[in-house]
């Protein structure tokens, strides 16, 4: 059975992480700040967005170089920070046209750096960039149908694949670097996928197998790429091992999975074996 380690309390409520190659824990939070803490879980430096009277933050990926980029979401942009929280720059702005953002959601990027960057709010989309914010191309569409999107809210790269928690739809497109649509995660030959309940966030592990937090189920659910559920753990609510409308995930190079266990407004952290 997964081992559950000491939950980390954090007042405001936590929405995305990221692991930086220092194993440092990166979180974004309701409060519009970015907190760091050391693999010890002591908060070692924290900063605030440069506005947050509209809206706070969703997805971030940290650059080889240290680098933070921010999805910031109500302001229609990405936001760049260097590994101390100094701005270094901002790319997109509102609109439906190449490097515009209605709200961009979540970011991951691939071994060259490429950003992909997933948006929601009716223009429902994937934009590709280069690591310093060039626009490069674009994929999917907002709908029900193959290869469409209702919120997509969480992205990691494989092998020259991505993975995309389409939020809405309760399910998981793969789709290739270029825009390829590739199918569902899980398909079974009798149509049926992944048993997911808004799947707000996926994350790879170092075993290869790829991690997804449930917001609606209050669980996480381990799955190998081509689509084989291998562990799940949790329930809704707010004792020990249990999650309240989980928002998002991410896996450090040990196997640790970490978990914003948002309405519960604490991080966890936890193994499954």
């Amino acid at each position: 059975p997964p081992s559950l380690m000491s939950p980390r309390n954090l007042a405001p409520t936590p929405r995305s992480l990221a692991v930086n190659a220092g194993d440092e824990l990166i979180v974004l939070d309701t409060a519009g700040r970015v907190v760091v803490y050391n693999p010890g879980g002591q908060v070692v430096r924290q900063w605030h967005m440069l506005d947050v009277s509209v809206g706070k933050p969703e997805g971030l990926t940290v650059l080889n170089d240290g680098r933070i980029i921010v999805c910031d979401t109500h302001y229609h942009r990405l936001v760049w920070f260097d590994r101390e929280g100094h701005w270094l720059r901002n790319v997109g702005s509102k609109g439906e046209g190449r490097g515009q953002f209605i709200y961009p959601v979540a970011i991951t990027s691939d071994p060259q750096e490429n950003l992909y960057v997933c948006e929601y709010g009716g223009h429902d989309r994937v934009q590709v960039f280069s690591r310093e914010g060039q626009w490069l191309r674009e994929f999917g569409s907002f709908g029900t149908g193959d290869g469409q999107f209702q919120r997509p809210s969480g992205i990691v790269w494989r092998e020259g694949l991505l993975y995309i928690a389409d939020a809405i739809n309760n399910r998981v497109l793969i789709y290739t670097e270029q825009g390829e649509y590739r199918g569902l995660l899980g398909m079974e030959a009798d149509g049926r996928t992944l048993d997911l309940h808004l799947p707000y966030d996926i994350a790879l592990g170092p075993d290869h197998q790829l991690y997804i937090v449930e917001y609606g189920n209050g669980r996480i659910t381990r799955v190998t790429p081509d689509g084989r559920v291998t562990g799940r753990f949790g329930k809704t609510g707010s004792r020990r091992g249990e999650f309240a409308t989980p928002w998002g995930l991410t896996v450090d190079a040990t196997g640790q999975v970490f978990v914003a266990d948002t309405k519960n407004r604490r991080l966890v952290a936890l193994r499954l074996e």
